[in-house]
């Protein structure tokens, strides 16, 4: 475990671009062992706390809309990759049967190309939004893991309760009650 995992917890912390994280008490890079005897949780870290848990649950709650976006843009786009299939297959028969001058034909062979590059937009957008979600869910697990590795170390346990609201933009929009066990 990183040890500024403490500190990103702990009131006590600086930083700055040279060094990084600092103890502002001891001048110095964080070099305890397992637990830091001079930590401070409390105004930052019951911050932190609340917003990790908020973007983990907004996280899991926008997990079905995610999946169901990825799936009705994936299946658009293999619909419209299927009518450029199918339109070429149509031209080509209608430029067979009235034999028509090889310079509208050649024009009128643009639109499946058309479609087709409408059909990769929708397709890289339903990939593009799955990907989206995935790496921001990730993230917050990773977050709220070290967040709680943390306070295991020091016996200190919680109890949240999240209320997002329909028009969630922000962890500060949710509204949260928090009960900290332990917190010496």
């Amino acid at each position: 475990m990183n040890n500024t995992w403490h500190c990103e917890l702990c009131n006590h912390q600086r930083k700055n671009l040279k060094e990084g994280s600092i103890c502002n008490l001891t001048k110095q890079k964080p070099a305890f062992n397992r637990t830091c005897s001079k930590k401070l949780f409390s105004t930052k870290f019951k911050n932190q706390l609340r917003e990790v848990n908020v973007v983990y649950e907004h996280a899991i709650k926008d997990k079905w809309w995610n999946y169901s976006y990825t799936i009705i843009f994936g299946l658009l786009g293999v619909g419209v990759t299927c009518l450029a299939a199918y339109s070429i297959v149509y031209i080509n028969d209608l430029n067979n049967s009235f034999h028509s001058s090889s310079s509208y034909s050649l024009r009128i062979y643009l639109i499946p190309f058309i479609i087709f590059g409408i059909a990769l937009k929708i397709i890289s957008q339903a990939i593009g939004m799955y990907n989206m979600y995935v790496l921001k869910s990730r993230e917050a697990k990773l977050k709220k893991d070290r967040v709680d590795a943390v306070l295991a170390l020091y016996g200190i346990t919680y109890d949240i309760d999240v209320q997002l609201h329909s028009n969630y933009r922000f962890p500060q929009d949710a509204q949260v009650d928090l009960q900290i066990n332990n917190l010496r």
